[in-house]
């Protein structure tokens, strides 16, 4: 029994937990005003009693004016109270305390966040909104007849669809969908997590963060004072504008502030930035620190040089934030914007700083877009994981019985603690990611199954329930580190250098490993603990599927490495064979129709045209939308669409796209006749995935192959690295052609797309983890078992491991069959690649890996580190 003292080890529990229970608090947004007013409610009490019933009149008076503009200007409640609060004067820091709060943007940001629901939830499952981007070319990128030079603006294009997308990470969205629409437009999907979020957003995106340090005229303060006497007939200095800074945004009687600054700019920020962070100064006004680079520190120093004793002004998109006298020069690489910021907008500058610069940049558009999944598809995938879920239970609590429910209890606490971190840490939810979810819970069973065999070894062998408990933990201790700590690798190589779903899915996949770790070695161990010392717990009745097997695994090495190697090049050749052709829309783009539409009753469901188009010979994307600024009121239809038989994915002509949303709109209005299509336009769209979100992809996945090297070469030895990356690399490629060769018996079928890539990246994990627990065993048996050689000792390890081998591709096996079967179109290509990847892993694990070591090793007893 573990020693260390139950009580406390209870407490260190119920804290972790009902921390992250409460952070799942609330799942849906609060009312703006509700939060507003219980915040203030305390102050409000005190100044009741203190008799300053003026203040808490004033409050409810501006509470009462935002609510009336909220309806009738149609504002967000935030803007409606900041609004308010300026006309009657109110500091709403009276009302509520907020440390290092500067003003009323500052108090309305923190309400706005308190309100805010606590999990993010995706584009698929809560809509968001669609911002229509037109990129505005520079002057450098046009010939001498002021045409755009195509190739440069598509390059200037592609830089700022990744700009954009590390400005969403830095507000830790990833799940956006970017991509070009025609020659001159972005659009840019975002699940946003209440309206109040969209103006934010929209403010981030539009910031192009043109950083310039600029040379103020030297005579500054008399050519101030003659436009003030004669502001009409003053003429600026040539190669001079005249700029304006606000010194206190919060006061309302601030003065306006002249400079005269230098059209040319001496230094910009462009590429010279290292670090941008807020921060406060010794008089509490919030300012924005620089970091330059070694390069920019250089360039800074002699800019600051050459302007010692003089004004340099630091203008930021256009705007005049600070005009400092440069005392010295600063040779440091610091320095610093001064400026009347709230806390949102010093975070915004500052993440906008460091993601990059962006071209100009219009928005054309504005919409709400519903969830692209309908409430029946959401629903039901809802309940194919609730129902895995509970097949699992139930399985685990008819196979281990007793010590299956202590497993059960575990995995329930590791839901929560899921959805906590994912709460906390402000993860995006999407289906595949519900479906991840429970694959993670489903591979948790991973580490109670490794405890539990290794507790029925111990009994087997003799010894006391108690003593076998503490063996089969202590043993099975390090097997489950290594496991999970190559997962957790490959997890945190993909946060660092992955962008998009890539990072997303990366952050859901530490987050499961690693509260996995803790209800399995933690949680259940004190359960176990907790139940043998007040409870008489004397036995453990157990299932089991295995006796002693002694199946000569290596021997079956030729058949098996054959096998593979056949699947291997015939895998290859159908992916050579498909081309784009296996390439989703995700990838390819597409032409995109956007109807207009006036439905009669109950509109038609996303999933219901979806399947219709299908059957037409389309892969399509099916969204309802509806406009939120500019433009033509309504409500719309956007379909996403590419003919499943063209290669290549290549644009079509003006003149077909225009028959093929002719076609089409015929077909929907035969089939959807109170859809009521109104009218329609068609473009070229982009694929999703760009260039650089590839490469950075295919560099992260490098490295995680790198790492895994690295540990298990240290862990084991370099025999085990290689072993592995070979089995991963079988497993990914064969998982790859067999979901490919789907494409020629079930319809739709086979195309690979992001949910896809998502689960090829769980694969990877999944496999790792079931070929470590057999490497971990096969080192243990080298230390214990003597007389016997490389090959006798590799059979009796998988031999050993065979009946956890079994368990954990059963246990995730029903989660993913029982999912797959519900009949969710959005997320069975996910389901069908992760079910043959642990049918595919499973396999390598025994036949694969194992036998590369034992081809490698000929040696009797080889020492392990």
């Amino acid at each position: 029994m573990n020693k260390k003292p139950i009580l406390f080890r209870w407490c260190v529990a119920i804290v972790i937990i009902a921390t992250f229970v409460f952070s799942i608090y609330p799942l849906k947004p609060l009312n703006f005003y509700d939060t507003l007013e219980d915040l203030a409610s305390s102050q409000l009490e005190t100044l009741k009693k203190e008799n300053k019933s003026g203040d808490v009149k004033k409050f409810e008076e501006t509470i009462k004016l935002a609510k009336k503009m909220e309806v009738k200007d149609k504002l967000y409640a935030s803007t409606a109270v900041e609004l308010a609060a300026r006309k009657f004067g109110t500091d709403l820091r009276k009302y509520i305390v907020l440390k290092g709060a500067t003003g009323n943007r500052d108090i309305l940001g923190w309400v706005k966040g308190k309100a805010a629901s606590s999990i993010r939830l995706g584009i698929d499952l809560n809509g968001g909104v669609e911002f229509i981007l037109k990129i505005v070319p520079q002057t450098s990128l046009k010939d001498n007849k002021g045409e755009v030079v195509r190739a440069s603006f598509d390059q200037q294009r592609d830089a700022a669809i990744e700009v954009l997308r590390n400005r969403l990470e830095s507000e830790n969205i990833f799940e956006a969908e970017i991509s070009p629409i025609g020659e001159r437009l972005v659009s840019l999907k975002v699940p946003t997590v209440s309206k109040e979020e969209n103006k934010q957003l929209l403010e981030l995106l539009k910031m192009s963060a043109r950083l310039e340090f600029r040379a103020v005229h030297p005579q500054n303060d008399t050519l101030v004072e003659q436009f003030t006497r004669d502001p009409e007939n003053f003429k600026t200095p040539a190669g001079y504008e005249r700029m304006e800074m606000i010194r206190n945004d919060d006061d309302p009687d601030a003065k306006k502030r002249v400079y005269f600054v230098k059209n040319r700019f001496e230094m910009r920020g462009k590429g010279n930035i290292a670090e941008a962070f807020p921060t406060l100064d010794s008089f509490g006004q919030r300012m924005i620190i620089l970091r330059f680079t070694s390069k920019g520190a250089q360039r800074f120093g002699e800019v600051t040089t050459k302007l010692t004793k003089k004004m340099l002004a630091i203008v930021l998109d256009g705007t005049l934030y600070s005009a400092p006298v440069i005392q010295e020069p600063i040779l440091t690489g610091d320095a610093q914007i001064s400026g009347s910021f709230s806390r949102e907008e010093a975070n915004r500058i500052s993440k906008a700083l460091m993601s990059g610069n962006l071209p100009k940049i219009q928005v054309e558009a504005m919409f709400d877009t519903a969830p692209t999944l309908g409430k029946e598809a959401v629903d039901k995938g809802m309940w194919a994981g609730i129902y895995g879920l509970i097949l699992v239970l139930v399985f685990m609590l008819i196979y281990y019985r007793r010590a299956g429910m202590i497993a059960d209890i575990a995995l329930l606490t590791n839901v929560v603690l899921i959805m906590g971190f994912m709460a906390t840490f402000q993860a995006t939810l999407t289906l595949p990611g519900i479906a991840g979810i429970v694959l993670t819970i489903g591979m948790a069973v991973d580490a109670n199954v490794l405890i539990y065999e290794r507790i029925r070894e111990e009994l087997d062998k003799g010894k006391s329930l108690i003593a076998a408990i503490d063996l089969g933990y202590d043993r099975a201790l390090w097997t489950i580190i290594d496991a999970n700590v190559t997962t957790l690798l490959v997890a945190l190589i993909l946060v660092w250098q992955g962008s998009g779903p890539v990072k997303g899915f990366a952050v859901t996949l530490a987050i499961g490993i690693v509260t996995s770790v803790f209800t399995a070695l933690f949680l259940t161990r004190l359960l176990f603990d907790s139940i043998g010392k007040w409870f008489n717990f004397k036995k453990m009745h157990m299932m089991r599927f295995f006796t002693k097997t002694s199946f000569d695994f290596i021997g079956m090495k030729k058949v098996a490495l054959s096998t593979s190697g056949v699947l291997i090049i015939l895998s290859i050749a159908l992916l050579a064979y498909k081309g784009s052709s296996a390439l989703g829309i995700d990838f390819t783009g597409g032409t995109r129709i956007t109807y207009d539409y006036a439905a009669e009753g109950v509109r038609p469901l996303e999933a219901d045209i979806t399947k219709f188009i299908e059957k037409q010979g389309y892969e399509t994307k099916v969204s309802y939308k509806s406009t939120l600024m500019g433009g033509d009121a309504g409500s719309k239809l956007e379909i996403v669409l590419r003919e499943r038989k063209t290669a290549g994915g290549a644009e079509k002509s003006q003149k077909d796209q225009v028959g093929l949303k002719d076609k089409l709109t015929k077909e929907l209005a035969g089939k959807f006749p109170n859809l009521k299509i109104l009218s329609g336009s068609v473009v070229t769209i982009g694929g999703l995935i760009g260039w650089q979100f590839t490469k950075t992809a295919i560099t992260a996945i490098i490295l995680a192959l790198v790492g895994i090297v690295i540990y298990i070469s240290f862990r084991f030895e370099f025999a085990f690295a290689i072993a592995s990356i070979i089995a991963l690399l079988h497993d990914i490629t064969i998982a790859t052609g067999l979901f490919v060769l789907t494409s020629f018996f079930l319809p739709g079928g086979g195309i690979i797309s992001l949910p896809v890539i998502a689960a090829l990246l769980t694969i990877l994990g999944y496999s790792i983890n079931d070929t470590i627990v057999v490497f971990d065993r096969i080192r243990e048996d080298l230390k214990l078992i003597e007389n016997k050689s490389y090959k006798e000792i590799i059979n009796i390890s998988i031999n050993q491991t065979l009946s956890r081998t079994v368990l954990t591709s059963l246990t995730t096996l029903i989660v993913l069959v029982t999912m797959y079967f519900a009949g969710v179109a959005a997320i069975n290509d996910f389901i069908l690649v992760m079910i043959i990847g642990v049918v595919v892993g499973t396999y390598s694990s025994i036949f694969v890996a194992s036998p590369i070591i034992s081809v490698w090793h000929k040696k009797i007893g080889v020492k392990l580190k």
